[in-house]
């Protein structure tokens, strides 16, 4: 292994490590302050509600996937396509968090879908992913963080607002024509080919459905707020925005599985002051044990859905 993979490497998982550490280390010093969770009728309804919501938010990012392979020309079926992002998507908890990818292109070609269609899809979707989820990381800086947190106050009028909003949603267009023209081997690498941009119809329907699952995050957080300790604090629109920080920290940061540690880490930090310490380290665990349910589900659906298409192709 070259020198520069292997600091790589060893970087990653130091900072993996630390991002559990911390968290660990905050939530036993903050043990006592952790609200005692709720097991009312209506806690249990909320998490069950919580798990289907994760599964929902599933199979809207397999839609997603679904909308760049017909972009394509692609003709393939809606429930071949959720099939294999379901039953992928179980694999990001393997350690170094590339698992998902490597099943769905393996899942992808056994079907007959050409490799370079798979990585173009797939690095498109990581595209808009990450940068809806920037544009409301910008958001939270703007109006949801104050100078309490990060010791800036930020002063943006609307249209200085909606400027650096336009630009980030078309970030992905910018970097797609970037690889493309000045790093030609790397685009190729990626993609297999050169890498194509949606049309706009498609990357508009993307961006939304993207948006939805942030919202649906945010909700989910909203309601075990309310429901498992008894916290009202903080809109819809103010945990949706700060989740999105959350899980971009634990989406780029590579070898994190699932992005473990890291996401409740940021969590931590940027709800204490909206909920309160001792809430914001119960819906860290909170919110992994759902999503990470909700995972667990959406795989079982994807195993029952290769059975029911096995039986019908016998």
């Amino acid at each position: 292994m070259p020198s520069s993979l292997r600091w790589r490497k060893w970087l990653t998982i130091i900072f993996s490590l630390l991002a559990v550490g911390f968290f660990i280390q905050y939530a036993v010093q903050n043990f006592d302050k952790v609200p005692p969770l709720n097991m009312s009728g209506g806690s249990v309804i909320v998490g069950l509600f919580s798990v289907a919501l994760v599964v929902i938010s599933i199979g809207i990012v397999g839609m997603i996937w679904y909308l760049l392979l017909r972009d394509h020309a692609l003709l393939i079926s809606y429930r071949q396509t959720q099939r294999i992002f379901a039953i992928a998507q179980f694999g990001k908890y393997l350690p170094g968090n590339v698992g998902q990818h490597i099943g769905r292109v393996v899942m992808a070609r056994d079907i007959g879908i050409p490799m370079p269609v798979i990585l173009n899809t797939m690095l498109v979707e990581m595209l808009w992913g990450a940068g809806i989820a920037a544009g409301l990381a910008l958001l939270a800086l703007l109006f949801v963080i104050d100078e309490q947190v990060t010791g800036l106050q930020l002063q943006l009028d609307p249209m200085q607002l909606g400027l650096g909003g336009s630009i980030l949603l078309c970030t992905p267009w910018l970097g797609i024509a970037f690889l493309n023209k000045c790093m030609p081997r790397l685009a190729k690498r990626l993609s297999g080919d050169v890498i194509t941009a949606p049309r706009f119809g498609t990357a508009l329907i993307v961006a939304i459905l993207f948006l939805l699952c942030f919202v649906i995050m945010g909700l989910i957080l909203k309601l075990q707020a309310h429901w498992f300790f008894c916290v009202n604090e903080g809109s819809l629109f103010e945990l949706t925005c700060l989740f999105s920080i959350a899980w971009l920290a634990g989406y780029l940061v590579p070898g994190a599985p699932g992005g473990l540690g890291v996401r409740e880490g940021m969590m931590v930090f940027l709800l204490s002051p909206v909920l309160g310490v001792g809430a914001s380290v119960g819906l860290g665990v909170t919110l992994r044990m759902t999503t990470t349910i909700g995972d667990a589900m959406a795989f079982l659906i994807g195993l029952w859905m290769s059975r029911r298409l096995l039986a019908q192709e016998q």
